[in-house]
């Protein structure tokens, strides 16, 4: 994953939000050539959607499915309007997200063009580069698995980013230099490609390691979660601009290395909820208040989970502190060997008791 401090614009897509989870479709293509530069949107959609369609977002990573809210809103304490896809297959999970900023001022474009530790793509907007990254923590090889694109023009930023999960055992690396051409023409379909010949540069043998700055994760650390839960394996870190996700090594697998741990934090946002404060089962030592709420669904398409017999089960914690809340999501496949649903729950509770934000 990139870091915060090299990037420019931060998508807001979370796989979870504050209050629901939405898997929609994005709306059908309103033109190839992306939204206003007054950044209008036109009917019901995000910006960022109508620029990269469920059709171009399939041609850059085979089968993808909207994912997220789908709003002509940009996310609460974000600049960009934002558009998410993922996908599995035997080779494991992937994610492309958008970050459209429109109109961008003159500091955004300022701080696009000064993205650090990035290399130049000829053929797009006023000014396009390229980074890479490797996997996590510990990935033997490193390789430049992530690619981003930031991306310049006019009075617009755009930022793709195309994550790729550890590969499931026997399937291989993911190719840095497709993912990147990939983004690139994808670009150019969505209406970026200035007239100029499409040239990608080579992605590096061995891509940065991850690393976070992100404030919402220092809430708990990667140690902190996997010591908490039991799991074995050093978590991925998948930071988001108000969101950070934890993801484990065995997303197929039941018991703790299975889990998808998130964290979201909205400042100022506690007067929107739509009663006297959340909703659930009481949990005291968070926050003011908290809640608590289990559900479970199957392990299928929608999951982007290896198929399997095993339901997740989704835990999550919403709390409020003075104006701000806070949203913590635990997904796992709970096994017949391991600690309980209940068990579970008791670990997150202990996890997140006392956490400040």
């Amino acid at each position: 994953m990139p870091t915060r401090q090299s990037l420019s614009v931060r998508p807001a897509v979370t796989v979870m939000a504050v209050l629901v989870l939405l898997l929609t479709s994005c709306a059908a293509p309103a033109g190839q050539g992306g939204p206003a530069s007054s950044g209008a949107s036109i009917g019901t959609t995000s910006p960022a959607c109508d620029l990269i369609t469920p059709e171009i977002a399939a041609k850059a990573v085979p089968g993808v499915i909207p994912v997220g809210q789908n709003t002509p809103d940009r996310p609460i304490g974000s600049k960009a309007y934002s558009c998410g896809y993922m996908s599995k297959s035997d080779k494991g999970m992937t994610n492309l997200s958008v970050a459209l900023i429109s109109p961008a001022s003159d500091a955004d474009i300022a701080k696009a063009r000064s993205t650090s530790d990035c290399s130049p793509v000829t053929g797009i907007g006023d000014f396009a580069c390229l980074q890479w990254t490797g996997y996590f923590r510990g990935e033997t090889g490193g390789a430049s698995a992530n690619a981003v694109l930031a991306a310049v023009r006019g009075n617009e930023t755009l930022e793709m980013v195309y994550l790729a999960s550890p590969p499931s055992a026997g399937a291989g690396i993911p190719d840095g230099n497709a993912m990147a051409r990939a983004l690139a023409q994808a670009a150019v379909d969505a209406g970026w490609g200035n007239g100029s010949p499409l040239s990608v540069p080579a992605a590096p043998a061995v891509g940065a390691p991850t690393t976070t700055n992100n404030p919402v994760c220092a809430l708990t650390s990667p140690d902190e979660v996997r010591q908490a839960f039991g799991a074995k394996s050093a978590p991925q870190v998948l930071p988001g601009e108000v969101s950070c996700r934890y993801t484990f090594s065995e997303p197929g697998t039941p018991g703790p290395d299975s889990m998808v741990f998130s964290i979201e934090v909205l400042k100022g946002a506690a007067s929107s909820l739509p009663g006297p404060g959340v909703r659930g089962e009481a949990v005291d030592g968070i926050g003011d208040s908290a809640s608590f709420s289990m559900t479970t669904e199957p392990s299928g398409p929608k999951s982007l989970r290896p198929a399997g017999d095993v339901p997740i089960t989704i835990l999550m914690i919403s709390a409020v502190r003075g104006q701000n809340i806070a949203t913590f999501v635990a997904q796992v496949l709970i096994s017949p060997t391991g600690p309980t649903a209940e068990q579970t729950k008791d670990q997150m509770i202990n996890l997140v008791r006392g956490v400040e934000f």
